[in-house]
């Protein structure tokens, strides 16, 4: 998949663009691992939502998911969101000794994924 097709979720209709895609469209496009995660969170998100009366969190926790799901279409899918990772992994084992290091979990809570 080219970087152009990644701006549209699966489903074809090129009107939209992944900042409309639905919670199912997203979930679809993710690896298996992450979409474990995005599992989790989105309960959490909906639980936190219901206690609170703020859709906030749901909205944020969408967003965050989205950008995951366009980066893992980007890549050319759930194969090549891995060797991203991978790659990003054997960039961060290079790094000098001494400098600080994240996983990539620790580096997408970070960046609010």
């Amino acid at each position: 998949m080219t970087a152009a097709a990644s701006s549209v979720p699966p489903g074809g209709d090129h009107a939209r663009s992944w900042a409309e895609a639905s919670p199912a469209e997203v979930r679809s496009a993710l690896a298996p691992e992450s979409a474990t995660e995005f599992d989790q969170q989105w309960r959490a998100a909906l639980a936190r939502a219901a206690d609170t009366y703020d859709l906030g969190v749901v909205h944020g926790c969408l967003e965050a998911w989205r950008r995951v799901a366009r980066v893992t279409a980007a890549a050319g899918g759930v194969d090549g969101y891995r060797a991203l990772q991978d790659a990003a992994s054997d960039a961060r084992d290079a790094l000098e000794p001494g400098v600080s290091r994240a996983s990539w979990r620790e580096v997408r809570a970070g960046l609010g994924l």
